[in-house]
C-alpha cells in the first residue's frame, strides 16, 4: 500500500524576502488566547500566539496534529510565536509553506524526518458521480481565495483541498486520494460541526458529495508522520 504522503517534502525551499519571529510574552495574554495559524494575504503570511506545532503544520502540509511527532513543548501554549513575513507578489500558498519550512530551519534550528505510521484517517475519494468542479488551466493573475467558517472558495489542487479541510474536521487527517491531477475551482459551504443544524446548511460530507462530487472514507492504513528531531525554544533574532 502506498503511504498516503502530506504536501512540502522533496521541493527546493525558497526564502522570504523579509520575517519577523518573536516569542510572545504569555503573562501579557490573560485567559482568552486568539490565535492566527497561518493566514496567507496577498504577498504576506502571519502567525499569530502559534505553537511551534501549529507551524510545522503549515510549512510541511501536514493535514492533521496527529501527523506531527515531537517534545510536548511543540504543541504547549506556554511556548507561543508571533510571525509576520513578506513574500513576492504572486506567491503560491505551495511557495508560501516551502519558505517557512527555511524560516524554521534557520530561526529554530528545525530538524525534522519523515517516516510511516498506522493509522485512521480520511480519503478524499471521488463521489460515485465523477466530480463537478470545474477544470483551470492556471491561476488567473491577482486571484485571492478565500477559506472561513464552513466556506472554501479558491482555486486549488487535490492535496491543498485535503489539508484545507483538515483543518475543520479534527477527527482525523484528511489524505487527498482523488488520483485528480491539475487545480480546479472549488466553492464548497458547509455548517460547522458546532452549528450543524437543519437550518444551518449541509454537513461537510454531504456538502463535499453534493458540491463537489467528492466524499470522504474512513480508512486505516500507513500515513506519512513528521518527526521533529531537534528544535530550539528561542528563535534566533531577527
Amino acid at each position: 500500500m502506498a503511504i498516503a504522503r502530506g504536501l512540502g517534502f522533496g521541493q527546493q525551499h525558497s526564502a522570504f524576502e523579509v520575517a519577523s519571529v518573536r516569542p510572545v510574552d504569555i503573562s501579557t495574554l490573560g485567559g482568552l488566547i486568539s490565535t492566527d495559524i497561518g493566514s496567507v494575504r496577498g504577498d504576506q503570511i502571519k502567525f499569530e500566539n502559534a505553537t511551534l506545532s501549529d507551524c510545522i503544520r503549515f510549512a510541511y502540509g501536514m493535514a492533521s496534529d496527529s501527523q506531527i511527532v515531537g517534545p510536548d513543548w511543540i504543541r504547549s501554549k506556554q511556548f507561543l510565536y508571533d510571525i509576520g513575513a513578506k513574500a513576492a507578489p504572486g506567491t503560491s500558498r505551495q511557495q508560501f509553506q516551502f519558505m517557512m519550512q527555511t524560516l524554521l530551519s534557520e530561526r529554530f534550528k528545525l530538524v525534522v524526518r519523515r517516516e510511516p505510521k498506522e493509522m485512521s484517517y480520511y480519503a478524499l475519494i471521488v463521489a460515485k458521480g465523477g466530480p463537478k468542479m470545474r477544470s483551470v488551466e492556471e491561476l488567473p493573475e491577482g486571484f485571492q481565495g478565500t477559506t472561513h467558517g464552513g466556506q472554501i472558495d479558491s482555486i486549488l489542487e487535490m492535496p491543498m483541498l485535503a489539508y484545507l479541510l483538515s483543518r475543520f474536521e479534527r477527527e482525523h487527517p484528511i489524505i487527498d486520494e482523488t488520483g485528480l491531477n491539475g487545480i480546479y475551482r472549488v466553492k464548497l459551504q458547509w455548517a460547522l460541526e458546532q452549528d450543524a443544524d437543519s437550518s444551518s446548511g449541509p454537513s461537510l460530507f454531504t456538502a463535499l458529495d453534493e458540491q463537489l462530487g467528492l466524499k470522504l472514507e474512513g480508512r486505516k492504513g500507513p500515513v506519512e508522520v513528521l518527526v521533529v528531531v531537534s528544535a530550539d525554544r528561542v528563535p534566533t533574532e531577527n
